[in-house]
């Protein structure tokens, strides 16, 4: 098979070894459980040089960062941190940072601002708490656009109808929605899918495959097809991409399994339509020429 070049647009840097970024990683409820798989795999120090090693044998060509701090206002010294380390590591190529959802919009406002003097920078997630109904995610969504700016979308079966509606006003807004739209559960399946399609029906939307393992807790191919094929399906192979997730998913597998898998899925396709699914959507989504 041809080596395709890889933009992998998701992954996660850290050293919670020296920062006290990751309160959820770091600082563990011992009263819950964590349903998540061998954290050993995932809750330590996680650079370029470790994803490389991760990903030997793939041309991986350029990474796009997405913030993944849980202690709040430390996104701002994140973005810090990579810009440092772009210009050490040449890596990532771009980040995805995010604001703090509940601190009103002046405050939001102050976070975005001081965000896009990074040469990294591309766009915001807020991974919880942002309610697509509520004044202030307008505020946002239209500030986003205007400033050409990504919005990665972090929305469940539940909440993607929800989120196609609010959406529709804003057209010229480029949205990614993250992690295949995040089922919670094996169960979701059929609610996933109807909320799926309501997103697809948006033609600025996109779908970057990823996270998956989250869900199924297991990066086997076969396991991932049905849900790889249904993304496939609504948003083609011109809106969608392929995504490791890593570290996080890397708690369920090797960086080669999980890319074999997208292989397959991708086997039916043309050839350009491969490169698109691999590299080329997410380097013209994040702006990586």
């Amino acid at each position: 098979m041809t080596e395709i070049p890889i933009v992998d647009p998701h992954v996660h840097f850290w050293l919670p070894s020296t920062r006290r970024w990751y309160p959820l990683m770091q600082e563990p409820d011992p009263s819950r459980p964590s349903t998540l798989g061998d954290l050993r795999r995932m809750a330590h120090d996680y650079t370029a040089a470790d994803y490389l090693a991760d990903s030997a044998g793939f041309d991986v060509t350029a990474l796009v960062h997405v913030s993944a701090t849980s202690r709040r206002g430390s996104h701002l010294d994140e973005l810090t941190w990579l810009d440092r380390v772009a210009g050490v590591d040449g890596h990532p190529a771009a980040a995805i940072g995010t604001v703090t959802p509940d601190a009103g919009w002046a405050r939001i406002e102050t976070e975005l601002d001081s965000q896009r003097r990074s040469p990294l920078f591309r766009g915001i997630r807020v991974l919880r708490g942002l309610d697509p109904s509520a004044r202030s995610t307008a505020r946002l969504l239209a500030y986003l656009a205007m400033h050409s700016l990504v919005f990665d979308l972090v929305a469940h079966p539940h909440s993607m109808p929800l989120w196609a509606e609010a959406l529709r006003a804003y057209e010229n807004l480029t949205v990614v929605l993250e992690h295949a739209g995040w089922p919670i559960s094996v169960d979701d399946f059929g609610s996933w899918s109807t909320g799926l399609g309501l997103l697809g029906e948006l033609p600025n939307v996109h779908c970057k495959i990823s996270g998956l393992g989250m869900t199924l807790h297991t990066l086997d191919a076969a396991v991932q097809e049905p849900w790889v094929q249904r993304c496939l399906e609504v948003f083609g192979p011109r809106r969608a991409m392929f995504a490791s997730n890593f570290p996080v998913d890397r708690m369920y597998g090797e960086f080669d399994r999980l890319y074999d898998g997208y292989r397959a899925a991708a086997a039916p396709f043309a050839l350009a339509d491969q490169e698109s699914l691999f590299g080329l959507n997410a380097r013209r989504v994040y702006r990586l020429d």
